[in-house]
């Protein structure tokens, strides 16, 4: 299995015509939290959480996006995103203009509250923020385009698309077309996933097609995909998340 290191610098030669990028570097900013720049302009937000006595990580991205950044995902938890604001600031020094949440679950809400407390706004699909706003969480804006499989908007030099239930009934996917990079949340399995996780509220007839309607959105040899949890790749893993859902 190809480590975190060899995966990403794969990608950054690939990103290249001629000659070979450097390796990402990956910074630990606090023991729940990493930053790994892919390349210039774009940043994997990596943090950790507990989960069934075993530590799990969950990816985000960054994007610059003009003189601003959008953010894709909170880190996991309020303080996990509040150490990431806080890492932008001072590193960065360019404001988050907005962020968009890729299901409603923790490892990618959970530091809703740490965005509201800054004024960032955040947006999802319509049924993301249904169940925040039931669960008495700051609540992104909806995305009424979003609210059936295949719809799709574009916020800025992002396109949000939702290719139908999944992991959970309103994951969706961000592109971002000038890098080639598909972030496909938790819909997505990692090349090391051997199976597919949390699915107490997953939709697991209807999740094949949607993986199938991101194959033929964004599959290409090109492709960088970054997984909800575990290691980024190319477009092969939307086939490995297939290939786990016909198996199980």
């Amino acid at each position: 299995m190809l480590t975190r290191f060899r995966l990403l610098a794969s990608w950054a030669c690939l990103a290249l015509t001629t000659v070979c990028a450097a390796a990402p570097t990956t910074i630990h900013v606090t023991a729940d939290l990493d930053i790994t720049q892919l390349r210039a302009g774009v940043w994997m937000h990596t943090s950790w959480n507990t989960y069934e006595n075993t530590r799990v990580p969950s990816n985000g991205l960054l994007v610059r996006e003009g003189e601003g950044l959008v953010l894709v995902d909170t880190a996991w938890g309020v303080q996990p995103t509040i150490d990431l604001l806080d890492w932008v600031e001072r590193e960065l020094r360019r404001p988050i203009t907005r962020a968009i949440v890729t299901h409603s679950h923790a490892d990618r809400l959970g530091g809703g509250a740490a965005l509201a407390a800054r004024g960032i706004p955040f947006d999802g699909h319509p049924v993301t923020a249904t169940l925040a706003a039931k669960g008495n969480l700051p609540a992104p804006r909806s995305l009424e385009s979003l609210a059936l499989p295949g719809g799709h908007t574009t916020l800025g030099t992002v396109e949000v698309f939702f290719p139908g239930p999944g992991h959970t009934v309103d994951n969706i996917t961000v592109w971002i077309p000038a890098e080639k990079i598909l972030v496909g949340g938790c819909a997505v399995k990692s090349v090391d996933s051997e199976n597919l996780g949390y699915v107490a509220e997953a939709d697991l007839g209807a999740w094949p097609a949607s993986i199938r309607r991101l194959q033929a959105r964004y599959s290409g040899p090109d492709v960088f995909v970054i997984p909800g949890h575990g290691e980024p790749g190319d477009s092969s893993l939307l086939q490995h998340t297939l290939d786990l859902l016909e198996r199980r």
